[in-house]
């Protein structure tokens, strides 16, 4: 049986660390990206994981802590 790779987080978005840190802990503790969702809605209600996986590609999976993309935040407008 051929080991497994880690797949690739893409995180949206990039800019919240505390977020992309809490997803790779759980990723590397073996975390399934089902399980990975609902650990993540435990702090962020509408977090969601989709998994990608092409033919000759790496595993990617898209984490996204507000349901969906958002663009990167600008400089002097944050809004928390």
């Amino acid at each position: 049986m051929e080991a497994r790779s880690e797949p690739e987080l893409v995180i949206n978005p990039a800019t919240d660390e505390a977020f992309a840190r809490r997803a790779q802990e759980r990723l590397n503790h073996g975390a399934a990206p089902a399980e990975l969702q609902a650990e993540l809605r435990a702090l962020y209600p509408n977090a969601i994981v989709r998994s990608r996986g092409l033919a000759g590609e790496s595993e990617t999976w898209y984490v996204y802590r507000d349901g969906h993309w958002v663009p990167p935040e600008t400089t002097g407008s944050e809004s928390t």
